[in-house]
This record gives structure tokens, sequence and C-alpha cells, in this order.
């Protein structure tokens, strides 16, 4: 009996050391995850360069359940779920970066969702990320140069007392979207921060109303209704 009592013992303990390596194991990729960026591969090119994000390419072929898999074995991301969308016959899939509360107590989450959009035949159309690290205007310039055009300034977005304007980089794919401050008479500055990318097959077409020049730093012009 005492034998059998110390045998079982010995195997909770075993098994809750396994748990607490696993976790410890778990807990330092999330934390290498917020602490590196999983976005940070548009200035890197690793482990693939824009507009690949992750082994995601847009223009390629992908299933559905593919993509999920993929999604919740990546280091930072947390819940992931679908969205059906009728009037575009195809499928969003929707994700969260991580929010452990463990890891927030020395770290904030970074915010935002972020979604892959595959089209009825399951090709990747787009992909949409908030970025989980820091990047000045100034910074992506220095990697890609001057965009092609520029959207017109959205005020309310990304938050309360602030702007939006979209840099369109057609050869690359890639839509960036910066932050400028305050929504009324928005100036854009070297040190404005890009929060969102867009990434796209490279060549897509310009909307026309999207096609205008870059005009430099300074203040914007906010389009009235």
């Amino acid at each position: 009996m005492l034998k059998s009592r110390r045998k079982y013992i010995w195997l909770l303990l075993i098994l809750l050391g396994i748990g607490i390596v696993s976790l410890g194991r778990n807990l330092g990729l999330e934390w290498q995850a917020r602490k590196n960026g999983t976005v940070r591969g548009l200035l890197t090119e690793i482990p693939c360069a824009p507009p690949c994000w992750q082994s995601f390419s847009p223009g390629t072929t992908v299933e559905k359940s593919t993509v999920i898999q993929k999604l919740r074995r990546i280091p930072g991301i947390g819940a992931v779920w679908e969205n059906e969308i009728a009037s575009a016959e195809g499928v969003s899939i929707m994700w969260l970066w991580n929010d452990n509360p463990l890891l927030n107590l020395f770290s904030p989450s970074w915010p935002g969702y972020n979604n892959i959009y595959l089209d009825q035949d399951d090709t990747l159309i787009s992909i949409t990320l908030n970025l989980d690290f820091e990047l000045t205007i100034a910074e992506l310039i220095d990697k890609y140069g001057i965009p092609e055009s520029i959207g017109s300034v959205v005020t309310g977005i990304p938050q309360p007392g602030s702007g939006s304007i979209s840099l369109f980089y057609p050869q690359h794919g890639l839509i960036c979207q910066v932050e400028v401050f305050p929504d009324y008479r928005p100036v854009l500055e070297p040190n404005s921060i890009v929060y969102k990318v867009v990434y796209q097959s490279p060549g897509f077409a310009l909307d026309s109303g999207f096609e205008q020049p870059w005009i430099g730093y300074g203040e914007l012009e906010v389009l009235k209704p």
C-alpha cells in the first residue's frame, strides 16, 4: 500500500513537472513573439518578404482549415475565428494578438483585429495586419521609398481624435495605414506611426480616388462630407 502511494505521488510530481515545463516553454515562445513582433518581416523579410507573411501569400490557393490550423500554431496569436462573407462569396479568417494576462504584467498586448480573406475558390486575396511592433513612416520610407500614391485622410480612426492616411505600394503588394494627429488638422510627420498593413498581390490596381501623389510631410487636407 505504501509503495503504491509513493508511486502515485511520484507520478503526480512528474506530470506536474512536465506541465510546468510545457507552460514555461509556451510562455517563453509567446514572450519572444510579443517582443520581436510577428509582422516585423515587413522590414526584415524574415521568414519571407511582403506581401508574404508567415508563409501565407496573396494570389495562392489555400484551404480555410489549413489557414486556421497554421495560425493557431504561430506564437503570439490569440483567438482565431472565421466570418462568412455572403455578399463577397468568401470567408474572412480573423484573429487577435495574444492577450496572455501573465505577459501583460510585463508588456501590454498589441490591439486590433487581423484577418486573411479567401474568396469562394480558396484563393488568398488579402492579409490585413495590425502591427505588433512600433514603426514610423520615416523607417517605412527608408525601406520602400516614396509611395506611388496616397489616400485621403479618414478621421476618427484608429482612435477618436486621430486620423488615418493610406500609403500605396502596388509594386510590393503593400498598403500601409498611418495615424496622424489631430483629426481636425492632421499633420504627417517623420515619426508618425504606421499602425496597419494590408498585403495584396503585387501590381494591384488603384481606385481612381486613391491616385493622389505623395506630397511629403506637413499638414494634410481633410475632405469635407
